[in-house]
């Protein structure tokens, strides 16, 4: 069976449907929850029903907190992001397992399959999600047999290079709803609430009990699960 790391950037994450929480003239400290939804059933692949259906992306700072969990808490990841520091994380926990892998800020997080779109155009297109205005741009790819996606984000969060790691690194806004292929499993997410709150510094913290990591540890995790 397939272990989806979800991180993105991410991230990208939201309380109440469609309406904002709190919002203020600088947003810049919050929750956004996205709803996770995957283009194969589970019929047609059965890790479907382990996946996470739901993503938190917390922010403070410049700061990025995007976790998920599966399966019950069998598994669960955590990428985090300090604007100011020179590498990214991701965590990964699978039962008493944890693990940090280090890697560039500017580097793409491995688990994504598609390369950066070719072109990105930006559209004359408003769409409200979750209560925030937000512009509409179409991806297209160099690859051909990959079809042209849109992409919807919002300039009303202030949050610094919000999709750092992530193959739509190039759009300063933050995704509230994208498609992207990770682990070969095509997903939508779609931001479904905005929660302006104070958000705990230690969110953006390593904890001490994850242990340092390289690229083929983890990935031997996501290959056993397959």
């Amino acid at each position: 069976m397939r272990l989806a790391i979800f991180i993105l950037l991410s991230a990208l994450i939201l309380t109440s449907c469609n309406d904002k929480s709190g919002k203020s003239e600088h947003v810049d400290e919050g929750i956004i929850v996205y709803n996770v939804s995957y283009f194969a059933s589970e019929k047609e692949n059965p890790i479907v029903a382990l996946l996470p259906n739901k993503v938190e992306l917390r922010f403070k700072e410049n700061n990025i907190s995007l976790t998920s969990e599966g399966y019950l808490g069998f598994f669960s990841t955590k990428f985090i992001s300090n604007y100011d520091c020179e590498k990214s994380h991701i965590l990964l926990k699978v039962l008493s397992n944890k693990f940090n892998y280090e890697f560039p800020k500017d580097e793409i997080a491995f688990i994504y399959n598609q390369l950066p779109p070719s072109k990105i155009k930006h559209l004359d297109e408003v769409k409200m999600i979750a209560g925030y205005e937000c512009k509409v741009a179409k991806l297209f790819f160099e690859d051909k047999t990959i079809n042209p996606i849109k992409v919807a984000y919002t300039e009303e969060i202030g949050l610094a290079n919000p999709n750092r790691n992530t193959p739509l690194h190039e759009i300063e806004g933050v995704l509230m709803e994208f498609e992207t292929t990770m682990n070969k499993i095509k997903t939508r997410f779609t931001a479904k609430s905005v929660s302006l709150e104070e958000v705990n510094s230690e969110e953006f913290i390593v904890p001490d009990d994850y242990v340092l990591s390289d690229k083929a540890t983890l990935k031997k995790y996501i290959v056993d699960f397959n």
